[in-house]
């Protein structure tokens, strides 16, 4: 291709109305490739993404989504003219007429299948095979990478370890952004923050019983629960109430983009107990703020995370709350972790990320 423009299809089917996880990386992705010289960006969405050409697909449920990938995909990409086509949530039609690249995000429904309802984990089993037919994989992490070849016999030279970042511009907020929003979530004093409360695996119900072990010498201790509502919100509810802990946890449900700097601004810590993550992005996040995180001694946390955060076993209420506790009492500790989390977030970058991604696509198109 020499120095000639790559146009890029940009399966982006994916994306939810409120995106998260997966969906952040494609939202962020797509725009910092369309800031590069000699990338054109043709994103398949819902809805348009700022800088790219807008291909329409369909909304709603992922059934919906996933036959339109099987009887329209196709004919989309060679209508778009590409050079490239990237799946950036699994998904790999098994012909194009162009090289293929797709993204694993993760591989928890092969790792922790319990994690997931059966027909969710079939269904995301399912995409997650059709990488074996991309000319190169990306994931995020080592961790992802060794789960790749694990269980779907991909070969490594063919996995490109891509970081993710946090989101763009995303730094700490001032005093009266936070001060406004914790008014409005009915927040008096100091809070912790968990965020990811849908899925069992997020062990969000390990925040809530440290709590009332934190509670026993920081009686005002607040822990702040955020993200989208799911099947366990009920469960986390009962927890709370059992452990007499009901009136020191709050269930905020889902912040958008414009709260969420203020969100972890705020916190005296993010608790990021998680059983397994792909990347983490909430964590990174926190830390471009100049939150401390305390985070599960994960994979993929501890290869991304680094020396900027606080470990604790998995399943380790008990840990989670003696390190809550230190980070509540102890001013100098907060401010010295804070600036090792910043620094450490600041190694990454979305523009570097959609570099090392163009990288890729040159490298499939020869």
């Amino acid at each position: 291709m020499g120095g000639a423009t790559v146009r890029v299809f940009l399966n982006a089917s994916s994306l939810p109305e409120r995106p998260a996880g997966a969906g952040v990386y494609t939202l962020q992705l797509a725009r910092a490739l369309a800031a590069l010289p000699g990338i054109e960006v043709m994103a398949a969405s819902p809805v348009p993404i700022a800088g790219t050409r807008h291909i329409a697909a369909p909304s709603g449920r992922p059934e919906r989504r996933f036959l339109w990938e099987l009887g329209s995909l196709g004919d989309a990409v060679e209508e778009s003219g590409a050079d490239v086509y990237h799946g950036t949530h699994f998904y790999t039609p098994r012909r194009l007429r162009v090289p293929r690249v797709a993204t694993l995000h993760d591989l928890t429904f092969f790792r922790l299948p319990r994690r997931y309802g059966w027909a969710h984990r079939r269904y995301y089993q399912a995409i997650a095979r059709t990488a074996r037919q991309a000319e190169r994989v990306i994931v995020p992490s080592g961790a992802v990478a060794s789960d790749a070849v694990r269980y779907l016999s991909l070969r490594p030279e063919l996995i490109r370890v891509i970081a993710e970042a946090p989101k763009a511009g995303l730094c700490p907020a001032g005093a009266d952004a936070v001060l406004a929003l914790k008014e409005r979530l009915g927040i008096a004093g100091a809070y912790l923050l968990c965020l990811g409360t849908a899925e069992p695996g997020k062990r969000a119900v390990d925040a809530i019983r440290a709590m009332a072990v934190v509670r026993e010498t920081n009686p005002e201790a607040v822990l702040v629960l955020a993200g989208n509502p799911g099947r366990l919100t009920g469960a986390l509810e009962d927890e709370a109430a059992r452990l007499g802990v009901s009136d020191r946890v709050r269930l905020v449900g889902y912040v958008p983009d414009e709260d969420l700097a203020a969100l972890l601004t705020g916190a005296t810590a993010l608790i990021f107990p998680s059983l397994f993550e792909g990347f983490g992005l909430p964590p990174l996040e926190a830390m471009a703020c100049g939150t401390p995180v305390i985070s599960a001694e994960a994979p993929a946390m501890t290869e991304v995370l680094d020396e900027g955060a606080l470990f604790v076993p998995l399943r380790d209420p008990g840990a989670i709350a003696r390190a809550a506790r230190a980070l509540i009492d102890d001013a100098g500790l907060r401010g010295e972790l804070g600036q090792r989390a910043r620094e450490l977030a600041g190694r990454y970058s979305w523009p570097r990320a959609a570099e090392e991604t163009a990288g890729v696509y040159r490298e499939v198109i020869g």
